[in-house]
């Protein structure tokens, strides 16, 4: 744990307290919090108790600290204490790539895939990067994309395909941002997911059916994403010969965007759909039938997606869906979409007994936001990554101002990040990525994409060199993975005309002057969502 700076104060006395005599392994957070229970118990002046991993109090301050604790200090961080944001769809690994130029309408996922443009300024230059021969550009990427997820307040995420990560990469996956797909504690459930369309109900009956149910396994599908016909038949692949679906209480359907009413009512037997309305409007117009979701009482939760058309992280995302939300009428309060990053993905994966709310017992895993004047789902949604005090996971302050996390800390790197002085802790000694820096990956980034033609001429001749060289890794590209072990293998080559240079995107939202012109430049969003950007 960071070392906390001398700006705390006994809870109950005007006293400076000296708290970087030494790491404390405990963290006691003053302000307003916003548990996520039940009862949407809204603690207007609380005191938040971290122990080790685990909150073991959290109540109003009036209340006496439990006796062991009466004596300690506690940050008054002057703000709002909220759950750590809980994302259940992303693809991390395309997260260093830049938001995409989407070049045309297109009408399901396999369109866009195949098309020339997706080859040339997503697919090509993520290949370049996540399989790097040195790993340098590799360890830049998982250090780069776990970070833009940090900065927005993102505790937990989805999208790590494990089937051909090698134990070097998901050791450099561990530790930081937790993953659905490899939790730290394995008596936790451990999700699988599955990108390609089932295109009968054989393929789907030998993936999904012997899981089917099982809540130890939560099933993520990308389920009929697309607008047409075509996206739309693909969930009739779940339909037995008896004429029942094969929808247990363990699948979570990403996207949906394809679904008629009909449909997205089966669904009700499901652990829940992920809404990512701004990929979704960039690449197909459209989104998901969250109005009929919602009638059927079918639990909504929001990812990003990914970088090349999506958000950066789950703060933007929130904006987006009450931008639709209103468009529609209304159908969301903001009590419920800040549900659907914290409450609501933890219950889909069976975590809601350790994530997804303030409560005691629970892994401290948490977000402190600047400011208690709002109301507090409202300003959830309103906040952008500049008003984050700090980032907490598994009891330890990850990211925050220098005023919360000492920058004298050794291991520490201060850097002028979401428009203000961040302290981040990332860097842990004997971990993969061990000398990586958040500002080391990126102008590693940096400068491997602005010299991507010069990548492509020497990955071939450098795989070669290096084959076989002990502690490498590569990054899973989970939609690409087979053409990228064909590139790396040298059954197919990337010539150095087949991509350009590119420039990386900031890491936040609020530091990317040109996000929402390029946002209102693409072809396929509705008016309606162009006026409101």
């Amino acid at each position: 744990m960071a070392w906390f700076r001398d700006e705390t104060r006994h809870i109950n006395a005007d006293v400076r307290i000296d708290c970087k005599l030494k790491r404390p392994n405990t963290l006691i957070l003053n302000g307003r919090i916003v548990t996520m229970d039940g009862s949407s118990t809204v603690i207007e002046d609380g005191v938040l108790v971290i122990d080790g991993k685990r909150i073991v109090h959290c109540a109003p301050s009036d209340q006496p600290l439990p006796e062991r604790f009466k004596d300690q200090s506690a940050v008054r961080t002057g703000g709002t204490i909220y759950p750590g944001l809980f994302e259940l769809h992303n693809h991390p690994a395309y997260n260093s790539i830049p938001l995409w130029v989407v070049p045309r309408h297109f009408d399901r996922r396999d369109q866009w895939r195949r098309s020339d443009e997706y080859g040339r300024f997503v697919k090509k230059p993520a290949t370049l990067l996540t399989h790097d021969p040195t790993s340098q550009n590799a360890r830049a990427v998982v250090r780069f994309v776990e970070c833009r997820a940090l900065l927005g307040g993102v505790t937990t995420t989805q999208g790590l395909s494990l089937n051909g990560m090698n134990a070097n990469e998901t050791a450099a996956y561990a530790g930081l941002v937790r993953n659905v797909e490899l939790p730290d504690d394995m008596t936790w459930p451990a999700a699988l997911d599955h990108i390609g369309d089932f295109t009968s109900h054989a393929g789907a009956q030998q993936k999904y059916g012997p899981i089917i149910g099982d809540r130890s396994k939560p099933f993520l599908l990308h389920l009929s994403e697309g607008i047409d016909e075509e996206s739309r038949v693909f969930f009739e692949s779940l339909r037995k010969p008896d004429g029942s679906y094969l929808i247990g209480s363990n699948l979570v359907g990403i996207h949906a965007t394809a679904l008629n009413p009909t449909q997205m009512a089966r669904m009700r037997n499901s652990a829940g759909i992920v809404w990512s309305p701004l990929s979704n409007l960039l690449l197909y117009g459209d989104t998901t039938d969250v109005i009929q979701a919602k009638t059927a009482g079918v639990p909504i939760a929001l990812g990003s997606d990914w970088g090349p058309s999506g958000t950066k992280n789950l703060l933007g995302e929130l904006k987006m869906a009450r931008i639709v939300s209103a468009h529609l009428g209304g159908v969301f309060s903001d009590r419920e979409l800040a549900a659907m990053v914290t409450t609501t993905p933890a219950g889909m994966v069976g975590w809601n007994d350790f994530l997804g709310s303030l409560e005691v017992g629970k892994i401290a895993d948490c977000v402190v936001l600047d400011g208690v004047t709002d109301d507090p789902y409202t300003q959830l949604i309103n906040a952008t990554e500049s008003d984050i005090l700090t980032v907490v996971i598994d009891g330890r302050p990850r990211a925050g101002r220098a005023t919360i996390i000492d920058p004298g800390t050794a291991g520490v790197e201060m850097l002028r990040v979401a428009k203000q002085d961040l302290v981040v802790d990332v860097v842990d000694r004997g971990h993969p990525l061990e000398g990586m820096a958040l500002s080391t990956a990126i102008v590693t980034l940096s400068h491997a994409l602005a010299h991507l033609p010069d990548l492509a001429d020497q990955f071939q001749t450098q795989h070669r060199l290096i084959d076989g060289g002990a502690g490498r890794f590569f990054v899973d590209l989970d939609m690409d993975e087979a053409y990228a072990r064909a590139v790396m293998a040298g059954k197919i080559s990337i010539g150095r005309d087949e991509v350009e240079p590119m420039e990386l995107d900031p890491i936040t939202e609020v530091d990317d002057l040109r996000f929402r012109a390029r946002l209102k430049q693409n072809i396929n969003i509705p008016e309606w969502l162009r006026e409101a950007l």
